[in-house]
Parts: structure tokens; sequence; C-alpha cells
């Protein structure tokens, strides 16, 4: 959406506005601002960032900054380390000696104090989906994530992250202050106060593996679950929400605990340093099925991750044939399976045929279109958009209200793929389809490949990539499921 200045500004007059900006202001009270914004920081945090600023930091800080040497200096701090004087005593930081991922938080505050303008607090550990949501509602072009292995440049995203901001900032004339205000207190209310809940998760279709620590806090939340709660959690990015997650217990316990949805899609987060996260919820805890037990199942004996002694358990995926397994297994030790998520199969008849994209929508769009009440003389095929200076064919399907020239509008989008295989294949078809969608006014967009199609809503002029509604073609053989569709995106 276009940034609500209307809002914006009646948020800067209300006391909870005013006492958020205050909060960023005044730097003698960032602490406070830590337990505020339910930022899981502690006092070691605390006086390490007071260290920072009350001594004298080796490589020494200039007075002022352009934006060229700030991201000079940060580069410079990743690369080299930094180390602290105090009282005669020097502190490294060295970059082979300490996670400088884990403390992003740490450092991104000590140097937003120092300049405000370039740099800004990150506190959105373990809630990058969270950013993407803001970025995708106000319109903050987010930068591409690295890839896992290319440590340094995940470490480095903070600035480029910080230009995104900057660019923000001063495209709507705010302070840091203010920005830092919008950032951790206006937006996320703002998203949680206009999102639709989403309480009934897709059919599972595939099986993941995931890992819980011998004690502490994974323990504790897997022995005291709250039905309706859900976790941040390591996992594998192709993770799909509805997916099946079976809960793997270390060393001591070696056992299999419980078994989960995904309750998100899974994501890259840069900054958690297992890169890859998942959300879980809605556990059932089950017999437990040892791992002594495993590797004397004639079945799993011979399954590489058993043999392996579940080493890499986190997003390892099981196939249909091992999750069978595993319940035979529970009901052996004298437990029911039959409240257990079931997989689901979303390969029917109809698509076994199909070779290239243009099969997709001749065989299973076009004709869904037709039981939706539409026509060939309702869409536009390959529309060509005037974005910026030039023009393109795109998208497969527009429905248009409006038909005139370079001031179309569209009702909805429909982008047509051959197979998305994965998570991030989906956002990039997300992105591809976005910005013609807010260019044409559309409400809905819909991208489909040959076993799914993704429904997506605008909400308060914008589109969340991580809200949508997916279905099966399989499914909506089913008159009910077909009905729902037909509510959101038949012809009206």
């Amino acid at each position: 959406m276009k940034f609500n200045k209307f809002l914006w500004n009646n948020y800067k007059e209300t006391e909870q506005g005013k006492k958020a900006i205050e909060h960023f202001t005044n730097k003698s009270t960032f602490d406070i601002f830590y337990n505020y914004f339910n930022q899981n920081i502690n006092q070691g945090a605390i006086d390490f960032i007071n260290d920072l600023s009350d001594y004298s930091v080796s490589p020494e800080l200039p007075n002022e900054l352009t934006k060229e040497s700030a991201e000079n200096l940060f580069n410079t701090i990743v690369e080299n380390g930094f180390s602290i004087r105090i009282e005669g005593e020097v502190k490294e930081f060295k970059p082979d000696k300490i996670d400088f991922l884990y403390i992003i938080p740490t450092i991104s505050t000590w140097l937003f104090y120092k300049y405000p303008d370039y740099f800004k607090p990150y506190l959105l550990r373990s809630k990058f989906q969270l950013l993407t949501q803001i970025a995708d509602t106000f319109g903050i072009e987010l930068p591409e994530v690295p890839l896992k292995r290319y440590r340094e440049e995940r470490i480095k995203y903070y600035w480029k992250l910080c230009e995104a901001f900057l660019i923000f900032q001063d495209e709507n004339k705010m302070s840091a202050y203010e920005f830092c205000a919008f950032l951790y207190d206006f937006a996320p209310k703002y998203i949680e106060q206009n999102s639709a809940t989403d309480t009934e998760l897709p059919q599972p279709t595939q099986v993941w593996l995931v890992g819980g620590d011998k004690d502490g806090r994974d323990i504790k939340f897997l022995e005291n679950y709250i039905p309706g709660n859900t976790s941040f959690w390591q996992g594998n990015v192709d993770t799909k929400r509805g997916d099946i997650v079976i809960m793997y217990c270390l060393s001591p316990r070696s056992c299999i605990h419980s078994i989960w949805r995904a309750t998100k899609d899974g994501i890259a987060d840069p900054f958690f340093h297992y890169y890859s996260s998942i959300f879980i919820g809605e556990g059932i805890k089950v017999e437990p099925i040892t791992l002594k037990q495993l590797k004397e199942d004639e079945y799993f004996r011979k399954h590489p991750l058993v043999r392996k002694n579940m080493q890499g358990v986190n997003g390892y995926s099981f196939n249909s044939e091992d999750y069978e397994r595993l319940k035979e297994l529970i009901k052996i030790n004298g437990g029911e399976t039959s409240h257990l998520p079931q997989l689901y199969s979303p390969s029917f008849t109809s698509n076994q045929s199909l070779k290239v994209e243009r099969d997709v929508e001749l065989v299973l769009i076009e004709p869904f279109l037709r039981e939706l009440g539409y026509t060939e003389e309702h869409w536009v095929r390959q529309l060509s958009v005037r974005m910026g200076r030039g023009e393109r064919n795109f998208p497969d399907y527009a429905f248009l209200t409006k038909k005139e020239k370079n001031y179309e509008v569209a009702s909805m989008l429909l982008e047509a793929k051959f197979w998305i295989k994965n998570n991030k294949e989906l956002e990039e078809a997300f992105k591809q389809t976005y910005s013609y969608a807010l260019r044409l006014s559309a409400r809905v967009l819909v991208i489909a490949d040959k076993n799914a199609i993704w429904i997506y809503e605008k909400r308060n002029d914008s589109f969340d990539r991580t809200k949508y509604v997916k279905k099966y073609w399989k499914e909506l053989e089913k008159a009910d499921e077909f009905k729902e569709i037909v509510k959101t995106i038949g012809r009206k």
C-alpha cells in the first residue's frame, strides 16, 4: 500500500506514538525499549553497548559519516572485528572468535546511537517473516537474501537493510527515531489489526523432521505445549504451510517425541544462525519411538538418516512410505494414529500428461475459469502493461474492468507456471505478479501450476506474500471446496 501519512501523523500524536518515539530518541532509556518491544536481550548485551558507547573503540569512530563511509565502517567491522579499551584493558572482538550474526542486534543498536541516520537497530531476531510482511504492506523494497553458505554476505545484509530503510525514511520525511517507532510499533500493530486470521491449514503433502535439544527451552515447550500456540524452529526452507513435521528429541532422549504441522511457509532468515526457519503448531505427542527401536526395525534400519544416528535431522525429508511405517511403529508401541495428520496426494488424472506451462493453461486453468462463470471475453492474455518507461507482456490472464490503454484496471490477475517446486519459486512468482497487481489495482492475485492454485486477496491496499489460500486441483473436484473458491474468485 502507499504509506498513509494521515494514519501515521495521527499515530505520532497519540500517547503510544510519542512514547515509542521517545524510547528510541533517548539513549539513556535504550534498555527500556528492549523490554518495551519484547526483545530477548539480556543485561550483558546492555552492558556491552554501554562499553562500546563509553570507551575508546578501534577502529576509531569519526564524529560524522557519509553514506559511503558508513558502509565502509560496517564492512571494516565485519571483516576485521573491533576492540574496546576499558581502563587500560583491551577487549578484542574478532570474526573468527565471535558469531557476528548473533550480535547483529547489539552492534546495530550501538551504531544506531552513534549514527542514527545511517544505521538502525535490528530487533527482529527470529521474525524475518514479519519484516517481509511490513515490506509488502508499506512498499519497502527488501534486498535479496544471500545464500546460506555466504556467511559474511549474510552479516553485511544488515547494511543493505539499512539502505532500504533510509530510502523509506527519506521518502516519508521521517526522523531516524520516528522510523524506528514505525518499524517496531506502528507497522506490526497495523498488520496485526488488519490481517485476516488463518485458521485452516492446507492439506499436507510433505513430511519433515526437526530436532529438539536435550534440555532447556525446546523440551520445556514440547512437554508443556498449550494448544493454539506456535513456535519458531530450525527446519527446511522448502517447508510449506500445512506440512507434517516430526519432532525428534536429541540425546539423551534420542526418540521421536511428537508430530506437528507447519503453520507458516519456511523462510530463509539471513541473521538466524541455521538460516532456514519454520513455525510449528498443532502438536500431538505420540508413544516415543527410540533410536534403538528404529535401528532394530526391518524397514528403518536401512534408512540413511537412521544409519547416521539421526545426524542432520533438522529439515530432513521423509517420504510417504517412511511416514506410514512410522505410524505402524506408533501402533506397535500401543499408540493411536487415527488422529494424526494424513499425507495428501495432489496428483490426479488430468495433470499426468502435462509437459509445459501452456498445457497447464489449456488443460487446467481455462476449463476451471469457465466453471467459475468466465468466458474468453472476460480475460486478456499476455496483457501489455506500461511500467515506468517500458512495456512487457504480462500477466498471463488479466480480468479487466477498465480497458483504456495505459490506464487499465483489473479485478483479478492470474499467473500460470508449469510446476512450482519450492517456496523460493513461489516467492519469485509472487514478486513477478505483485507489482503488476498494484499497477492495475487488482483485488485478487492468483498463481497456478500443474498441482495447485494460490489465491492472494488484497487487504488494506496491498498483498501479503505470507497470506494466501492454497487448493490442489484434486481438492476442487469436491463440491464444497469448489463452492468456497467461487465465493472468492468466481464471476459475480
